[in-house]
């Protein structure tokens, strides 16, 4: 909880992944790849309720052995098309209550930390701000990136070091009633929680996942 105000997480985590399957049960460090998001919401000081939502029985068991609330995700909100906003108002739908904040914890940012949750919740408490999400600095200066054009020539970017970030996924935070209006977390006004692209890191590839496995190996994530 956060000065008086009800905070609600929601990890989305659908059965479907079309370049690693089954990537969020699958072994990271000794455990499924979602409990390390699982164990960070755990740990965070500002969430009031978490919920999983997910068509995946996998996904659910590791859940329940943890003692974290499954929602169960109709099929039309499970193919990769689906809308995060979508399912969210359905997680909202299903619970009921008033909420003043909503958090979503992508299960493929393994390497954030319940100080990044809290982190990012204050942030958007302090600001009056509709939303906040998750970005990471660039691994290399803006110096290093550039593109290639259509006869093969190497462009510098045009990136200022002010622009050098990504958005990250690891985790967004927004007040229900502009999700609901915008349907999305990018809108006028959002601020940005800064992270390092280290515990920024996103899983979508095997070689994404051994990454992110031999990062918390050296210590980084969860920890408050």
């Amino acid at each position: 909880m956060i000065e008086g105000k009800r905070v609600l997480a929601i990890v989305p985590a659908r059965a479907g992944s079309e370049r690693l399957p089954g990537k969020n049960v699958r072994p990271m460090a000794g455990r499924p790849m979602v409990e390390w998001t699982l164990q960070a919401g755990l740990v965070s000081t500002t969430i009031d309720r978490l919920v999983v939502s997910t068509d995946d029985p996998a996904v659910a068991g590791v859940a329940h052995g943890m003692d974290v609330e499954v929602i169960d995700r109709p099929a039309y909100l499970a193919g990769p098309t689906a809308s995060v906003i979508d399912a969210i108002d359905q997680v909202l739908e299903t619970i009921g209550g008033v909420w003043d904040y909503v958090v979503l914890l992508q299960p493929t940012s393994p390497l954030r930390t319940a100080a990044d949750i809290d982190d990012a919740v204050a942030l958007c408490e302090a600001r009056g701000a509709p939303t906040v999400i998750g970005v990471s600095t660039m691994p290399k200066p803006p110096g290093f990136y550039g593109r290639v054009d259509g006869a093969g020539l190497y462009r510098k970017s045009e990136a200022t070091p002010e622009e050098a970030v990504v958005i990250n996924g690891a985790v967004y935070v927004g007040r229900p009633d502009r999700l609901r209006i915008d349907r999305s977390f990018q809108t006028e006004g959002t601020l940005a929680w800064v992270m390092s692209s280290e515990r920024g890191w996103d899983v979508d590839t095997l070689f994404d996942f051994t990454m992110a496995e031999a990062l918390i190996r050296e210590g980084l994530g969860v920890q408050a």
